[in-house]
């Protein structure tokens, strides 16, 4: 695919660039629907001839309709932009930059999605919606799927299409709670995915950072020790990442934590574990759920993080943790190879 998208550059550059800008106007739309055509310019920094030109093509073709209230993607159009979408990676040549995170960390598959979701929040959507496609790539009937909170992985629950069923499916959270909007818990997370999947879920009401006291008794519940094990018992696990310091203020971390932290060089988290550079674990946050020893036993370990400002996390978790996949951006993958050691 690599090759054809290196003669296609050579020989018809101009088809490239076609394809770019159909492909971006469709995406804008998907995600801005009812859009206007001036505010589809202003977005993407093209022309207005350019976009006119552009949406009466794909219109033409039944990709677009248009209303009173604006431009709206067809079922066709949405289609065709799942199809396209996994051609993306090689029209924007980010698949170099996934071939040389692969080599470094030594891992299964990497897919970075163009742009930065740091500096655009429609990426941070992208982000989302390629891991859900990954999700459904590799899910096998009577599995067990972890997955944690945050707002990327809320992303790719959203982005979850109501599919083929896959049988006896399990939708579990991957840890206790942090106490983020709802719509970011872990269980939220897991009983969306479970309801689009048409599979099951279990969920941990459980927050992280119980007192030792309150946290022993229900270390010794029969609920509590059922789910966890089930938990443990997972298939595949989707986690995202976080910079540490970002991480330990959502966790509301005291002044001497967070002094903590800094002193000890922590710039990454993942699964309530922080990590310095060079990937060695410097905090633990006590909490229920999986633990990083359980690790070894899943299968299937797959990071879904992205951003410029997480570059130097994302690297310092690939160091410490054991991931088989990374779905990551442009933005934050030219920082883990700028910052390469």
């Amino acid at each position: 695919m690599d090759q054809l998208f290196s003669l296609m550059e050579r020989f018809a550059p101009e088809a490239l660039e076609l394809v770019v800008v159909r492909y971006r106007i469709l995406r804008q739309v998907f995600y801005q629907q009812p859009v206007g055509r001036r505010q589809i310019s202003k977005a993407l920094g093209f022309p207005e001839r350019t976009v006119r030109g552009g949406i009466e093509t794909l219109r033409a073709r039944g990709a677009l309709y248009t209303t009173a209230a604006g431009i709206f993607l067809t079922p066709y159009g949405k289609s065709l932009l799942q199809e396209i979408d996994q051609y993306i990676p090689f029209l924007y040549r980010t698949q170099t930059l996934a071939y040389e995170i692969k080599n470094m960390f030594r891992l299964n598959e990497v897919i970075v999605v163009p742009g930065d979701s740091y500096q655009n929040h429609l990426v941070k959507k992208d982000l989302g919606a390629t891991a859900a496609r990954y999700l459904q790539r590799i899910l096998k009937p009577n599995s067990i799927l972890a997955v944690t909170g945050g707002t990327t992985l809320a992303e790719m629950a959203a982005a979850m299409d109501e599919g083929p069923v896959v049988e006896n499916i399990l939708v579990v959270p991957a840890r206790g709670g942090l106490g983020e909007d709802m719509e970011q818990q872990a269980g939220a997370i897991a009983a969306r995915i479970a309801q689009n999947l048409g599979g099951q879920y279990r969920l941990l009401h459980i927050p992280d950072n119980l007192e030792e006291g309150t946290a022993e008794i229900l270390r010794n519940d029969s609920h509590v020790t059922e789910i966890i094990h089930t938990i443990r018992s997972s298939h595949i696990l989707i986690h995202g990442i976080g910079s540490a310091l970002e991480m330990a203020s959502r966790r509301k971390f005291t002044a001497s934590e967070m002094k903590q932290l800094h002193d000890r060089g922590a710039v990454g988290e993942a699964l309530r574990y922080y990590f310095d550079k060079e990937g060695k674990i410097v905090f633990e946050v006590a909490g229920f759920g999986l633990e990083k020893t359980d690790l070894a036993q899943i299968p299937e370990i797959v990071a879904v993080a992205g951003g410029s400002h997480k570059g130097e996390a994302i690297r310092a978790v690939l160091k410490g943790c054991r991931t088989t996949v990374l779905i990551t951006d442009e933005g934050a993958a030219l920082e883990i190879l700028n910052n390469k050691q």
